[in-house]
């Protein structure tokens, strides 16, 4: 709501600032006065309801005062069922001109002053399912001053059967609109919206400079205030949200590369890719009865349109909803195709970055903040930076505190838009393949979680982690085919695992939080077809840890371009080495005195009960070399388990297909096949 009052604040500014334009040129003995009774002619031959005023002074060659000037117009029309019927007038009482002449298409002011306050009023209803709800909006302009001001003459036409489209001439006639600067000292507006919101809106100390071919250099607002008030069931009645900002600035804003991306400019037109250079408020602060928030500071810069980008004519669109033909002129494919259309113009538009600094938030019993948010290089196809600093929530329920050092995504990518409608349509006909879910996955090439605390007296202790990083990278859209993972102090208090064996064995080794570490890399070779995972690390400070690493041969590509056909693999899948290392496993050691101590024995005639019946069930690898250096090593490690590392190291990679072939024929020669090995506490 509030955006919509901004917007026609400006709105009305504009009509109001460039009020006085003629509908075609003539012989000007003074440009001042003929360029205003031209344009009332032109107002009352072209279906206005009012268009007059109080006095009309030649002060001197090319000056003039223009007094108690009124226009209105009646708007009565239909769009997407919903009748619109609507009176807009403007209120002028004084108009200074100074420095008139014309050239034949338009007038030129050295100066154009309209003193006081000038006011524009948009009044009328809109009816839906026979209920008209009233639309009342007001806005009111305070002492204008132009300097060097070019209005073009324009022209707009009678044509019923267009009747939003009619206004594309007059759109790129404002391009010709020029002015060294335009300053404002206020701009009020107040509205009532047909849902029952009522809003109010001051902007001071408005100036814009450098206004030429539909550029603006610099557009500033000293401060603004504004209020809206909506019902809510949940309050019980209306509610006030109350927006306050400090100076706010933009700079190098151009509307052409949006009015091509409308289809109001050619399609081959040469109208620049920059929508908008810069972009800044300062000390926003908002309040609602139900919470509070500021922020110091936001900016953007580099908004852009693909000078490549595919127009969307959006203007046929428009007169078919307002001739209330829309569903009779466009079936269902057609929308499809606008729908398609609509996405793929949504994807050429950029910005290059965005950053916000001291977000601060306060409800009932909860406060947050936030040091800074950046975004770099935004679109509808992703983001290539997204980073959050320095988050703090406190509550007061249960004492809690969260905290955030960073949260950072980096290359997000998002499929084409397209591909999101093409998913929502097949979805609704039946269940989606899997090749069409993966059209619609994203991919993200790097995540960083860093400096996490959380307490909570719900907890005995607290949780925090020191970093967590994933990496993924050569994709083949869209599975990564190298991924790592990192995960570096890790702290949970024991009390926070629900399995309550798992919870007695860290308990038994004197712990009362766990630290865990890890760290692992898969990737896929594409020139020799071979999947690595090295390393993949496990570790449990005062619980043990367990390295890995596994290397398989032949693995082709089809398995990431269609991971339905991936058993495809086994047939070409080879088995090169692998290799498990555990080290100081004193979980092992906890769990096996606690078991033993529930038989009533001692944890080494446990130990080695266990390994034994481990020996049993190896089957026919029991009597191999092989099974006999496992028992013996199992022994050992249960027994007292520092180290234990298992080994696979064929003189030559073994197919999968073979391995199977002995699983179920001679499972016993499989281990002198992969030259297999085993030993503890080496």
């Amino acid at each position: 709501m509030t955006s919509r009052l901004a917007t026609a604040a400006r709105t009305g500014a504009a009509v109001l600032t460039f009020v006085l334009c003629a509908p075609a040129a003539t012989a000007l003995a003074n440009p001042a006065v003929d360029a205003v009774e031209d344009f009332f002619a032109w107002a009352r031959a072209t279906g206005t309801t009012v268009a007059d005023y109080e006095s009309l002074t030649e002060t001197g060659p090319n000056e003039a005062i223009l007094r108690g000037a009124r226009l209105a117009w009646k708007f009565d029309f239909e769009i997407f069922d919903q009748r619109i019927e609507a009176e807009l007038s403007i209120d002028s009482p004084e108009t200074r001109l100074f420095g008139a002449n014309s050239d034949g298409d338009g007038v030129a002011f050295g100066r154009f002053e309209q003193p006081g306050v000038h006011e524009i009023r948009l009044t009328g209803t809109i009816t839906e399912d026979g209920k008209p709800q009233p639309l009342d909006l007001t806005v009111r302009q305070y002492d204008l001053v132009a300097e060097n001001m070019y209005q073009a003459y324009w022209t707009l036409e009678e044509a019923p059967e267009r009747p939003a489209s009619r206004f594309i001439p007059l759109i790129r006639s404002g391009l010709r609109n020029s002015a060294d600067s335009i300053s404002v000292r206020a701009i009020e507006a107040t509205t009532q919206m047909p849902d029952g919101a009522r809003g109010t809106e001051r902007q001071e100390r408005i100036s814009m400079t450098g206004l030429a071919d539909g550029r603006l250099e610099e557009y500033r607002v000293g401060q603004s205030l504004s209020e809206t008030e909506v019902l809510a069931e949940e309050a019980g009645g209306a509610v006030t949200l109350r927006q306050e900002y400090g100076e706010s600035v933009s700079t190098g804003m151009d509307i052409k590369p949006m009015l091509r991306l409308l289809g109001v400019l050619p399609a081959d037109q040469a109208v620049g890719e920059r929508i908008l250079d810069h972009s800044e408020f300062n000390d926003l602060r908002v309040s609602t009865p139900f919470f509070t928030a500021a922020i110091s500071k936001a900016s953007a810069d580099g908004f852009e349109i693909d000078a490549d980008a595919q127009p969307f004519d959006i203007f046929p669109l428009l007169d078919q909803a307002m001739l209330g033909t829309f569903s009779e002129t466009y079936a269902e494919d057609d929308l499809v195709a606008l729908g398609r259309q609509a996405l793929t113009s949504l994807e050429s538009v950029t910005i290059a970055k965005v950053d916000v600094g001291g977000i601060a938030a306060t409800a009932d019993e909860v406060t947050t903040s936030l040091d800074s948010m950046s975004m770099r290089d935004a679109s509808y196809g992703g983001v290539g930076e997204f980073t959050l600093s320095g988050l703090s929530v406190r509550a007061v329920e249960q004492n809690t505190a969260v905290d955030l050092g960073r949260f950072r995504i980096a290359d997000f990518d998002l499929p084409p838009l397209v591909s999101f409608l093409d998913f929502g349509l097949a979805s609704q006909l039946r269940e989606p393949t899997l090749t069409e879910i993966l059209a619609v996955m994203p991919m993200l090439g790097r995540m960083e979680i860093e400096d996490v605390k959380v307490a909570t007296d719900a907890l005995s202790g607290p949780i925090a982690l020191d970093r967590f990083r994933l990496s993924m990278r050569d994709f083949i859209a869209p599975i990564p085919t190298d991924i790592e993972l990192r995960t570096e102090g890790l702290e949970l208090p024991v009390s926070v695992i629900e399995e309550e064996e798992a919870r007695q064995l860290f308990e038994a080794l004197g712990l009362t939080a766990i630290r865990y570490d890890d760290e692992m890399r898969l990737r896929w070779d594409a020139d020799d077809k071979t999947l690595t995972l090295d390393p993949m690390r496990m570790e449990i400070d005062g619980g043990g840890s367990i390295d890995m690493s596994v290397e398989i041969g032949g693995i082709p590509r089809i398995v990431f371009e269609n991971p339905q056909q991936a058993q495809a693999a086994i047939a070409t899948a080879t088995i090169n080495s692998a290799r498990v290392e555990i080290r100081d496993a004193k979980l092992v050691s906890a769990f096996i005195a606690e078991q033993a101590a529930a038989a009533d024995l001692s944890p080494e005639t446990l130990a080695l009960a266990m390994a034994d019946q481990g020996a049993s069930a190896l089957g026919p690898l029991r009597d191999t070399p092989f099974g006999q250096s496992l028992h013996g090593a199992m022994k050992a490690f249960l027994v007292k388990p520092d180290h234990l590392i298992v080994t696979v190291e064929p003189k030559a990679p073994v197919p999968a297909m073979q391995i199977l072939g002995l699983v179920a024929t001679t499972p016993s020669m499989l281990p002198g096949l992969l030259n297999a090995a085993v030993a503890a506490n080496p």
